[in-house]
């Protein structure tokens, strides 16, 4: 069962974001220029109509008595000089992107990617060791393009960090069924306490069973990622173009929204699907230090079971025995709650703990494709059934009578 865990909860989505990263990144590099140029124009039209739009709003002061703003200093001078500062940048072509995404994206990635090991106890090489897909080799022209290749390994090995985890909690359900009918259990407590083992190994399927459905889901999350990374490199120049009317006068309010929308709002977007992939290490250790507590010997800290559990190496023969035959029925139960509350109050937690750093989740486009892709499981089950009673039945439907 152990083999099958760490064969089957494997890196599903890696190669597919690995792939796709790449599709984007020559995209947007082989059209880069020719979208910061036809930005450069559309600024010049917009500084000539701001020019207009100046002259008019100081022509109306004169007539309204009012002062005016001499020598264009809020209006005109500011978009000029700004103007020549973007279009200076705009002709850099993706030096300046590849620049801003070194010291922003790459950091973010590497500071959530340590905190994320830091949590689990586990290095890179060993969880390379647990979760085996490695990127794809490039050649150096992809040091040359929008997104360098580093940003890519290692978000791969973001989601590799968060994977390696939910095989430790897999393993962890395994464990808890193995350990309801071991036979050391079974001769020591007796049959009469039957109930007590059969709650504590549904309590075990329940973990399997819910870390593999949250498993399948997160494979999804990829998807986040790579969207926000399109969206924020094709809208990269335009967000450069709109720098040039920032803090200017007399510019209408749609064009001061456009330029947070294709600016800021795509650089947050970005920054929150990367720390989204390891949001699930931040929250899903409460679980941990609860079973470690709940399962470690009395006297004993459980620190040494935590690890065991957050590096995958946790078997029956962990789990105090001490502490399984002081276990009563009523407490397995209240286990198994602890449990099913801790699994629906993590979206909740997860948006606290995120809050605190100004940063959220963005894995809308994710959970959809999760649950369409549940949904088409679903069907495809429910027509398998359908096939096999057909066959069954030798093809003969029933008739009432």
């Amino acid at each position: 069962m152990r083999n099958f865990v760490d064969k089957t909860v494997q890196c599903w989505g890696c190669e597919l974001f690995d792939r796709l990263f790449q599709v984007i990144n020559v995209a947007v590099t082989a059209v880069y220029d020719n979208i910061a140029q036809f930005c450069m124009i559309l600024m010049l039209v917009i500084f000539a109509f701001m020019i207009l739009n100046a002259f008019y709003q100081n022509m109306k002061a004169l007539h309204d008595n009012k002062s005016p703003d001499t020598w264009y200093k809020k209006s005109v001078q500011k978009a000029f000089v700004n103007s020549a500062f973007v279009l200076a940048l705009l002709g850099l072509g993706v030096t300046v992107p590849r620049l801003i995404t070194t010291i922003t994206f790459e950091p973010v990635a590497t500071t959530t990617q340590l905190y994320s090991q830091a949590i689990i106890g586990m290095n890179q090489d060993e969880i390379n060791e647990r979760v085996t897909y490695q990127p794809i080799k490039l050649d150096n022209t992809q040091q040359e393009m929008f997104f360098r290749p580093q940003l890519r390994d290692r978000v791969i090995l973001l989601m590799k960090t968060t994977i390696a985890e939910f095989q430790s909690y897999i393993k962890l359900g395994i464990a808890m069924m193995d350990k309801a009918f071991s036979w050391d259990a079974l001769l020591k407590f007796g049959l009469g306490s039957i109930m007590k083992h059969v709650a504590l190994f549904m309590a075990g399927l329940y973990m399997f069973i819910t870390f593999m459905r949250i498993f399948m889901q997160y494979c999804f999350r990829f998807a986040d990622v790579i969207v926000a990374m399109a969206m924020f490199a094709f809208f990269f120049p335009l967000s450069l173009m709109m720098m040039a009317f920032k803090g200017v006068e007399h510019v209408p309010d749609w064009l001061t929204h456009f330029g947070k929308g294709v600016g800021t709002d795509q650089f947050k977007k970005l920054v929150n699907a990367i720390v989204a992939l390891a949001s699930c290490v931040i929250t899903y250790t409460v679980i941990m230090v609860i079973l470690a507590k709940f399962f470690s010997d009395p006297d004993v800290a459980s620190v040494g079971l935590m690890e065991k559990i957050t590096t995958g190496q946790i078997f029956e023969s962990d789990l105090s025995l001490e502490n399984l035959e002081d276990i009563t029925l009523v407490k397995t139960v209240i286990l198994t709650y602890v449990m099913v509350f801790i699994y629906k109050q993590i979206p909740q937690v997860t948006k606290t703990i995120l809050s605190a750093f100004n940063v959220g989740e963005e894995t809308s486009l994710s959970d959809q494709l999760a649950k369409d892709a549940e949904r088409l499981v679903t069907v495809a089950a429910q027509g398998a059934v359908k096939v096999g009673k057909i066959i069954a039945s030798g093809g003969e439907e029933k008739k009432d009578e």
